[in-house]
């Protein structure tokens, strides 16, 4: 990320900067309750930390993934959504499916910011993907399935059947900003975004 953009990031709010594996520069910025992000930019990513209990139990089965591969530092989060306007509007995947919302939403609970070192025609792509997705439907059976699968030590696969989970989206849409990622989509939880940009707590 380059200096003007770094300068852009609001002073009062911390941020740190991280490499990130493809060796593009990443920074994030951690908001507490009370707390916003006054710029942002499509393609950037948003790690929520859900205060309910479905946000606590994605936590629990992602705490135990990441005990198997010593990952633990990044299974803090239980919610992702992408940033697609400068306005503050994100795509996210909730339990009746996929839908634009604004950051705002987010103001009373703890949430990372990630500024992605994107070109402005890989935001373009990212957001247009994420767009595209309004209105399907969330994938509930492949939901219980992987969370099945986490609780079993990821013994299987979970059948790509193009439906979207919050972080399956956000995956696809960064794929289609040339971002790779070891796992497939329909495979990831938050942490598995947050281990690749490197965000901890």
């Amino acid at each position: 990320m380059s200096g003007s953009a770094l300068k852009k990031m609001p002073a009062a709010i911390p941020a740190i900067v991280v490499p990130e594996a493809t060796g593009q520069s990443v920074c994030y910025t951690h908001c507490g309750p009370g707390q916003s992000i006054p710029d942002s930019r499509p393609g950037d990513v948003v790690l929520v930390r859900g205060v309910g209990w479905l946000g606590k139990a994605i936590r629990f089965g992602v705490r135990m993934r990441c005990r198997r591969d010593g990952s633990q530092s990044f299974a803090q989060w239980s919610h992702a959504g992408i940033i697609v306007s400068s306005k503050g509007h994100l795509i996210e995947v909730v339990h009746t499916g996929v839908v634009l919302s604004r950051i705002e939403k987010y103001r009373d609970q703890d949430f990372h910011y990630v500024y992605l070192a994107l070109s402005a025609a890989d935001r373009i792509r990212a957001s247009r993907y994420a767009y595209s997705c309004l209105r399907q439907k969330y994938g509930r059976l492949s939901f219980v399935l992987f969370a099945l699968a986490v609780l079993l030590g990821d013994r299987f696969e979970v059948p790509d059947r193009g439906q979207q989970g919050c972080v399956a989206l956000i995956a696809r849409a960064l794929q289609r900003a040339g971002m790779t990622f070891a796992r497939r989509p329909t495979d990831m939880t938050p942490a598995d975004l947050a281990k690749k940009f490197g965000v901890v707590l």
